[in-house]
């Protein structure tokens, strides 16, 4: 787990810049579609609704910011996360901690450096910081439009219709991509088998419905009893989900 975590900030520390990018004007960000809660869409529409009733023909109209309040608060929150997790890494490892961020848009590298470098000293308490880190990973691959390990899709599963056991009646979002060499070791030097340019990639979508049974001509393969596509299979996979929406 340890390997993982550290993997995981470095990861996020390489693509510092590339988010700290995102706040350049007229900078244009990967679309993602969001995927919203049933309640969640509701709370939007009725945000919507109450705008509309409340909109004159004297107010003031809206004009684009120059940097979307997403990207700010994404930095913002990131940086926070950053310099308190390494804050608390220095603390259990009895090392002195890193100087204070400048500013709420430092760069958060730095802290996320310094935890990467020193988390397998700190393994004791690494599980409890597993739930930042990998917030951090999603956060990251979403800003930027990455496909990561446990990313979900926004697609319903052409063989089980995305019937689970919470929702038997289907329409649910079962296909996650995973990374099936992601606890693995690497013999080329790397810390984590996902970073290694030499090791051969493996990721895949993987059907976590529970009741999904293709047949034996459209799966990849299975992993741990959920049939899986390999990301060679994807260009086939995506004409399939095509002509099941026909």
């Amino acid at each position: 787990m340890i390997t993982r975590l550290a993997a995981d900030l470095a990861w996020v520390a390489g693509h510092w810049d590339d988010l700290a990018g995102l706040a350049t004007p007229g900078t244009r960000r990967p679309y993602r579609a969001p995927m919203l809660t049933a309640d969640q869409r509701e709370e939007r529409d009725q945000a919507a609704w109450l705008e509309r009733l409340e909109r004159t023909p004297d107010a003031i109209g809206a004009s684009p910011a120059p940097v979307p309040a997403g990207v700010l608060d994404l930095l913002v929150d990131m940086l926070a996360d950053a310099a308190a997790l390494a804050d608390d890494v220095a603390l259990e490892i009895h090392c002195p901690t890193l100087p204070p961020p400048s500013s709420g848009f430092a760069s958060a590298w730095p802290y996320l450096d310094f935890s990467a470098r020193h988390l397998a000293d700190a393994e004791q308490a690494a599980d409890t910081w597993r739930g930042t880190i990998r917030g951090m990973v999603e956060r990251t691959a979403r800003a930027l439009g990455l496909i990561y390990d446990g990313q979900r899709l926004t697609a319903v599963c052409p063989w089980c219709r995305g019937v689970t056991a919470d929702h038997p009646e289907g329409g649910q979002a079962t296909w996650v991509v995973r990374n099936l060499l992601s606890r693995q070791t690497c013999g080329h030097g790397a810390a984590d088998r996902r970073w290694c340019p030499e090791c051969p990639t493996l990721i895949a979508v993987v059907c976590d419905g529970g009741s999904c049974e293709p047949p034996s001509k459209d799966v990849g393969t299975w992993i741990r009893g959920r049939p899986a596509w390999p990301w060679t299979e994807w260009e086939w996979l995506a004409d399939r989900l095509d002509r099941a929406a026909v």
